[in-house]
């Protein structure tokens, strides 16, 4: 019985992890609401973006999507993985570039807060 529901928990958590890269390629093919420069490394930016973001929406997610990109993103409430909004970070000469997406209504708080990481 265990081992059922092990595995059952484990189809559950993978379903929900393909969920949240789905929707947050979505949101990847609207329109930018802010982007920037950040003299921080990637890293360090993206563990930035999780403190300031974190008293906002109490959820962050941070992910990479791929070895050289970094992501954070607050997933909205429910049931559903979507996000409401995701920055995506890559190292430039000079730090890191970045990119946030999501609503303008939402994004607003989220786009004020990532700037105080520059």
């Amino acid at each position: 019985m265990r081992k059922n529901n092990a595995i059952l928990f484990a189809a559950i958590g993978a379903c929900l992890l393909s969920a949240c890269a789905a929707t947050d390629d979505a949101l990847l093919r609207t329109v930018p609401v802010g982007s920037g420069t950040s003299q921080f490394k990637p890293y360090d930016f993206v563990r930035c973006v999780k403190e300031k973001w974190t008293p906002i929406a109490g959820r962050v997610r941070e992910y990479s999507p791929s070895t050289d990109t970094q992501a954070v993103s607050v997933p909205s409430g429910g049931y559903t993985s979507q996000s409401v909004v995701l920055v995506i970070a890559q190292a430039s000469a000079s730090g890191t570039g970045y990119t946030i997406y999501g609503d303008v209504a939402v994004a607003n708080r989220y786009v004020t807060a990532t700037h105080a990481c520059d």
